[in-house]
Parts: C-alpha cells; structure tokens; sequence
C-alpha cells in the first residue's frame, strides 16, 4: 500500500472524530515527532563522528572516495525525506496538499543518485578490467582458438584431428588449477611417477635392454587375479612386486579428484555394487601403477567393463600428473624470474604433446572410454565436456539401428553392441575438470583411435601427405580387446608399432629445455608402459608384446589356468582318433599337414559310411 493510501485512510478516519478527540490525536502525534525528531538528531551527530574519523584515516589520498560521498549524500536525503514526510503526517487534518508533488520530486531525486551511482560502478569495472587485461587476454585468445578450431571441424568434417598448421606450446601455463594443486604444486618422490619418468637410466643399461635376447623370469601370484609370469632383461631393474594392503587410492597416489568419483563410476559403469575396487581392479591397479606392462588374457565380456575403469583411472591420473608437473615448474620458472642456476633443469615434457595412445576396435568402445572419463572427472556436472553433442551423434546409434537382442550368444552381443565402425580416430585433452574432445593430435593428451584410422594418417613410405610425430612421446600405449583387433587387419598393429617415439619431422613448437634427456636420446621405448588386454590366446598378439614392449621396469603376463575339458563328459561314447604328423621345419608345417591331410585323412573319410565325422584341425 502506498503512502498516499495510508495518508487519505488516516484523513477520513479523523472526520469522523469529534473535536476534542481531534485534539487529543494531534496533541499524540506532536510528542511522537518530537521524539523522533531526537532520536534522528543522535544518529545524525554519531554519522557525522564517524564520517570525521573515516575523513581523517582517508586524508593520505588525494581524491575522496566516491562511494563514500554518494553514501553521504543517499544517507542525508533519506533522513530530509523522513523528516518531511513526519511533518506532513502531523499536519494531516489542517490540509494534505502538495503530497504527489513532493514524492514526484523524491523520485527524481533518487533515480539522479542512482544514475551517478551505476556511472560510478561502470567506471570502477573498467579500471578492474584494465589492470587484468593482459590475464584476460591469454586466456580469451586460448578459446577463441578453440572455438574456431570446432567450428571448423564442424563445418568440414572431412579436415583430420591431426592436422594443425600452429602447435600449441607445450609451456604455457594453465589457468584453471585444481584444488589441491593451489595447495600443493609437487609430487612426492616416492609417487611411481616420478620414480619411473624421472630416473635417467644409464647408457650401459640401455645397452643392455638393447642387447637383452632372453628375460629373467619367475612365477608370481597376484591377489585378485591369479598366476602371472614376472619378466625383467637387467638384474639390477628388478622391481618386486606386491600386493598393497591399503584399500585407499589416494594413499596409492590418485589425485582426490579421481579417487572420490570411483565408487560411483564402478557402481553405474561397471554394476559393481561395493564402493571399493573387486580383487580383479584391485590386482591390476597395484600392476599398473607401478608402471610395468600387463599382458592380460582373460577379458571377457563379464570383466570387459572393470578393466575399462582400471586403465581409463590409470591414464587420467598419469594425464593429470603431467599437467601438475609442468604447472609446478611454470610457477617456479616465473618466481626466479630467470635467475635460474646453471646446473637447475625443469624436464618434464617430451617433443610432442601426446601422452596416452588407446588403440580400440569400434566406436563403441570409444563411446564408453569417453563416458567413463566423464563419470571419474565430474560424474555430476556435463557441461564440463566441449564438442559432447556432436561426438555422441557420431559415435552412437539411432534407436531404429540398433540391433535386436536375444538372437545370439551373449558374448556376441556384447562385442557387436552399437557402433562397430572401425575407422576412427580423436584426439582428447584433460585439464582440472574438463575434457575436450575433437582436439588437434599436437593439443591433445589422450588419443582414442582404430587402426585403419591411424594407419591411414601414419601413411606408408613414399606417399607426400603423412604424420607420424605424435607417436614420439607416448608415454601410455593401451591396446584393449586385441583379440578382436586381430579379426581386422593385424598389419595395421604392427605398422602403427613401428612408428612410435621416431625422430620428429617438425618441432612443432617445443621447448627443448624442457623435454626430459631420455626422450632426447630416443630411448622413449624403454620407458613406455603397454597394456595389452585379449580373451583369446594368439600367438601374434603374443609376439607383438615380446618384441615391441621394452619396458625397463618390466612386464607381468598373466598365465590362463588349465581349464577341465567337457569331451569326457559326453553320454554317448564316440571313437576319437589322433593323428600325429611328422615335419622337419616348422616353416614347411602348413605344407605338411596340408598333404598329410589329402593323402590319408581325407579318402579315408570320403566313404558313404564316414559321414557326420567332424575333423578337428589346431
């Protein structure tokens, strides 16, 4: 209700008064103001002692400050305004004119005093955006860039991930830091990661992996997991390996960041009801972390899942560790201000940017790497992921494609379910909580491929447009359902091996007194941990892992256990015959047992009487 309602309600209410009454209430009303009018003349003189003290705390400056004069000056207006309207108020009954003329004139009043005061704010803003205007600008370059970048990868989805005319460089320092990277900026020397990327291994060693024809080898068991053969080329690299009895990742030094979302990625992702990893995860984990290679043999479409979450958990942790390095020594380079000393060095990085390489079969199975970063960075906000809208058409199916369940064996489903494209490759980078997909290779930290999509980049030798200089740095090479990969062209496998951690074309914009010695030296081989995950025994999926996986740290390959066999389990008892053929070279075996099986096996086998015989051939 306005003041003028209450003001003409109060007028009628008092004519119908007597005049005694009248006299009564205004006699009431004059005390009321009397008092009042007391009460604001001691809060006016306290404002002004206290106006007097900030005056004098402020005479060093040279100008006064403006927010303190519009307050001033709001404050006086407001305390006339009340006055005067006190003073209508008792003069009510005599006459109640002039009263939309003084409140017309109250409001212009304010909204001058409100126009100064926006004026005012606007021009402080300007001054807070001059003095950070050199902040500002690093940072609004960075994602115009990338936001060009997407819109042209939009517009033409024909241009490669890889194809960058500018690289970006690999020192700059990233502004949006973690929490406890704010804290703390170092890694502790007993993290797996600074023992294993940080120790400069000598020339003889190297010499010695080099050399090395044959490993030492001993039979391990690891909890959660089963028997493993443990394989190390130089006695004194041997590392033990052990189960850790601490149940917390973060004491196995996972970023928090990492360590808070697992519970709930392993119960969405992976049905995992407990909130801590099962004994397969847990096994694993002690493995990889210790940055040695794993040759598993046992995925499955029951375990595909869990294993997933272990090496995705893996690789954001080392991703992010990186990303801590560098931060860490940016700010001390910046603090010495280039007074560094001779002998200091800060190499943490290596000639190209890309760290993780996953080599996957179909784009569903990139989908759900995707997913399940997204679910162990920040499972509850997915704004956070640039470019989720077109990697999600791209990568999944229309509910009209999908496939319809029930008609085969439930491995089956389990490896064909949605997109089974297999040409693909993307590029990924991680930082605090953010994850941008569809980034340039040479801008990138993870790499998600197939491999006819790298090996149509990688190119073959004589072609005039190829790129390979990505592959130089893998620090992380990841090769999951390889049992699979094998159904499509191994070539491709062995192409791709052959191309990592060659020697640069392009510096591509690297700080060399950056880039760690042993990259220099071109020994990144030996410092690269594999992990390759199959459900069937191959025998080139094997030799693939003895010949191109030189980790100094070592490798673990898991032994299958003896299966008991169903054939002695038949009911009806059916003659089993074995034959054994004799050769003289193993090269001349698929000869052998070609001719052995035309000149005895099959005319013995042709008769009427040999039908339904199955011929059994491994």
């Amino acid at each position: 209700m306005g003041r003028h309602e209450k003001r003409k309600r109060r007028t009628i209410d008092l004519n119908f008064l007597s005049k005694k009454h009248r006299k009564i209430y205004r006699d009431d009303g004059k005390n009321k103001t009397a008092d009042r009018s007391d009460k604001q003349e001691e809060t006016k003189a306290e404002n002004k002692i206290e106006e007097k003290e900030i005056a004098e705390s402020s005479s060093s400056e040279d100008e006064a400050n403006p927010y303190q004069q519009l307050l001033a000056t709001l404050d006086d207006k407001v305390q006339s305004d009340q006055d005067s309207d006190e003073n209508i108020e008792s003069d009510d009954d005599e006459g109640g004119g002039g009263d939309d003329d003084d409140d017309d004139d109250l409001e212009e009043d304010n909204s001058a005093v409100n126009e100064e005061l926006n004026t005012l704010l606007d021009e402080e803003d300007g001054t807070d955006k001059s003095k950070h205007k050199t902040d500002d600008s690093d940072d609004d370059d960075s994602d115009d860039d990338g936001d060009d970048s997407d819109d042209d990868e939009e517009d033409n989805n024909d241009v490669e991930e890889s194809d960058s005319d500018e690289s970006e460089d690999l020192t700059e320092v990233v502004a949006d830091f973690d929490d406890d990277d704010e804290i703390d900026n170092t890694l502790q020397e007993t993290d797996p990661f600074i023992v294993h990327f940080e120790t400069d291994l000598e020339e003889k060693i190297i010499e010695e992996l080099s050399g090395c024809k044959s490993c030492n080898k001993e039979e391990i068991k690891v909890v959660g997991v089963g028997q493993a053969c443990h394989k190390w080329s130089v006695s004194q690299l041997k590392q033990n390996i052990s189960h850790r009895k601490e149940k917390d990742l973060v004491s196995q030094h996972v970023k928090q960041s990492l360590a808070d979302n697992v519970a709930t990625a392993n119960r969405k992702m992976c049905k995992v009801k407990s909130d801590e990893l099962t004994g397969l995860q847990d096994g694993l984990f002690s493995i990889m972390n210790n940055y040695q290679d794993i040759f598993y043999s046992e995925r499955s479409h029951s375990n595909g899942e869990e294993i997933r979450l272990v090496y995705c958990l893996h690789a954001l942790n080392h991703v992010l560790k990186t990303r801590k390095r560098v931060i860490s020594h940016n700010t001390k380079i910046k603090q010495k201000a280039g007074n560094l000393d001779v002998d200091e060095e800060f190499r943490d990085q290596g000639l190209t940017r890309p760290k993780v390489l996953m080599i996957l079969p179909f784009r569903e199975s990139a989908k759900r790497v995707v997913d399940m970063f997204i679910q162990l960075l920040n499972p509850t906000d997915q704004g956070f992921v640039a470019n989720k809208k077109r990697f999600y058409k791209e990568y999944s199916l229309a509910e009209e494609e999908e496939p319809k369940k029930g008609f085969k064996p439930e491995d089956f489903e389990a490896t064909f379910e949605g997109s089974i494209d297999d040409y693909f490759r993307i590029g990924i980078s991680v930082a605090k909580k953010t994850l941008k997909l569809y980034t340039k290779f040479y801008a990138a930290d993870i790499i998600l491929a197939s491999p006819l999509g790298l090996r149509t980049l990688i190119g073959s030798e004589g072609d005039k447009e190829r790129d390979y200089d990505f592959l130089n740095s893998i620090e992380m090479l990841i090769i999951d359902q390889a049992d699979v990969l094998m159904m499509q062209n191994w070539d491709h496998i062995l192409h791709i091996m052959q191309h990592l951690h060659l020697q640069p074309q392009e510096s591509h914009g690297v700080d060399f007194s950056r880039v760690r010695m042993w990259t220099l030296n071109g020994w990144g081989k030996y410092y690269r941990q594999s992990m390759v995950f199959r459900s069937v025994p191959v025998p080139e999926i094997s030799a693939l892992f003895n010949k191109h996986c030189h980790n100094y740290a070592g490798k673990v390959e898991f032994i299958r256990p003896p299966s008991t066999g169903t054939i002695c389990q038949i009911t009806a008892q059916l003659p089993q015959v074995f034959h054994r053929i004799d050769s003289t070279a193993y090269s001349k075996v698929p000869d052998d047992r070609f001719d052995f099986f035309i000149k005895k096996v099959f005319p013995h086998h042709s008769v009427a009487g040999m039908s339904q015989t199955l011929v059994f051939i491994p």
